[in-house]
């Protein structure tokens, strides 16, 4: 009988030492386990989709990640109003459904940024314009001063992109900025961005930003989603006066990418000018070594000539694209892309139409020797990044969602993590890949569990991820340029 408790004992002592063991290891059998998503049909769709970017998103292999960053060349203090505000202000009896809605090309008068004004918010879309006077924006301008809700921030795209990717950048990584920056905007800026001291002025350029929230009401008109109208007089950026100091600055800061914005500021200039202006630049940039990725950022635009001539002049030596759907319309129309005849152009397209159109960008403004082998289109409630098969770019597939996630979160100014709650996913059931009858593509059932959908078109590799679309937005301004600085901050690209 002590024999057998004898062996009772050890056996005891055997198990409690295994366990002991497992116990003491827990974190490094941990670590060997992939994480899996288990699924929970009580949650909600916008929670799962949230969690499921938690782990499928991540930063690019060490040495595939950018380090150096230099990022031109618009930059101003940007105004952010609000326009029902702004406009009353300027005019007490305008608020009436009497006001003219009309998308001017440019804005000779005060009475034309009411019309068009009205016209973007009864759309609920984003737009920007130039002011032609300086005396009409300076009137504006002293109004809105007065407004005491007038709130004074970074603006412009290469700015603003810069300041996103200073705030992300490790500690051995640096971000250059070739923007004019001035008294008022220098302290705005984070402390890490490196500026070029010859792009130091004594002078801020101001663009005025009029928000309208949903269901915000002027002159007999109703804003149907949330957005932002904007206007400016700026001489510095419409001629990208910034350009040469910023190229000049690229050889001794040792840039692995460089971002270039404010093209669409050019086109307030005399076609004669902005067709110089953009010959000298692609000049410049074909110089640049092609193992240096060059992204270029597109904005709102109205003339058709001037965006036709970026095509044709910068599309060709740069290596990526931003664009949202007034842009995306644009080039299309210009270029004879599908699906562009008979359409509302301020609508965001469908998900199969933006792929037609991503597919036939790629085809035709990425071959012939040309440089262009990323595209990523971003609109309210979804992105999609393309790229060439054969390219360098990696990572695309975090990238992109790493934009849709910043997308949702500054919308709703919830930058210290997402609130789902406050998010409304306008994806669900089946993904059409193509619009398209001759394209063999079956469609794709979307699940909030895997948001992050790619496939494969000829050439072209498609990566999709969904927007949580804040439900009360509190920041618009902005959004495309985090959405984008992100994206390439997630990118990888392989030497």
């Amino acid at each position: 009988m002590g024999y057998v408790n004898l062996l009772i004992t050890l056996a005891v002592a055997a198990i409690a030492a295994t366990l002991a063991y497992y116990a003491w290891d827990a974190a490094t059998l941990l670590r060997r386990i992939p994480k899996v998503y288990k699924s929970n049909d009580d949650l909600p769709k916008e929670t799962e989709v949230a969690q499921a970017w938690t782990s499928s998103i991540f930063l690019p292999k060490a040495e595939n990640s950018f380090k150096r960053i230099a990022v031109g060349v618009n930059g101003n203090v940007d105004m952010i109003v609000k326009g029902s505000k702004l406009m009353m202000m300027l005019d007490a009896n305008s608020n009436t459904s009497k006001e003219q809605s009309f998308d001017h090309s440019s804005l000779r008068s005060i009475k034309d940024l009411q019309e068009t004004f009205k016209y973007y918010l009864s759309k609920g879309a984003g737009g920007e314009r130039y002011m032609d006077t300086f005396e009409e924006f300076h009137k504006v301008l002293t109004v809105a001063k007065n407004i005491p809700s007038t709130e004074y921030f970074i603006g412009g795209n290469g700015a603003l992109m810069a300041q996103k990717l200073a705030v992300m950048m490790p500690d051995d990584g640096k971000v250059l900025l070739g923007v004019p920056v001035g008294p008022i905007l220098k302290p705005l800026l984070h402390p890490l961005l490196v500026v070029p001291d010859k792009l130091l002025v004594n002078d801020d350029e101001y663009h005025m930003i009029l928000e309208y929230a949903k269901g915000e009401k002027w002159a007999g008109s109703e804003a149907p989603i949330a957005s932002r109208f904007i206007f400016s007089h700026d001489k510095s950026n419409s001629q990208m006066t910034a350009v040469e100091t910023f190229l000049t600055s690229l050889k001794q800061f040792q840039a692995d990418l460089i971002v270039l914005s404010g093209f669409h500021l050019l086109e307030s200039n005399e076609s004669h000018f902005w067709k110089r202006r953009l010959a000298e630049i692609s000049a410049q940039l074909k110089s640049i070594a092609k193992n240096i990725p060059i992204h270029v950022e597109l904005a709102s635009m109205a003339n058709t000539n001037c965006m036709e001539e970026i095509l044709k002049q910068v599309l060709p030596v740069v290596d990526s694209l931003g664009l949202n759907e007034q842009e995306l319309w644009m080039v299309c129309q210009i270029g004879g892309g599908p699906h562009c005849t008979g359409k509302d152009l301020s609508a965001p397209p469908s998900i199969p139409i933006t792929a037609d159109i991503l597919h036939w960008m790629i085809e035709k403004y990425g071959n012939d020797g040309s440089r262009l082998t990323r595209i990523h289109f971003h609109t309210l409630p979804y992105h999609i990044a393309v790229v060439n098969d054969t390219s360098s770019w990696k990572n695309q597939a975090s990238s992109v969602a790493a934009g849709t996630r910043i997308a949702s979160t500054q919308a709703c100014d919830d930058l210290d993590g997402l609130k789902p709650h406050k998010m409304e996913l306008r994806v669900s059931g089946d993904i059409q890949l193509s619009a398209q009858p001759d394209v063999n593509l079956k469609p794709v059932t979307f699940d909030p569990k895997n948001p992050i959908v790619s496939w494969q078109r000829s050439r072209a590799m498609f990566h999709f991820s969904p927007v949580l679309v804040c439900r009360k937005p509190i920041k618009t301004v902005g959004l495309g340029d985090s959405i984008s600085a992100v994206g390439l901050y997630y990118s990888g690209y392989e030497r």
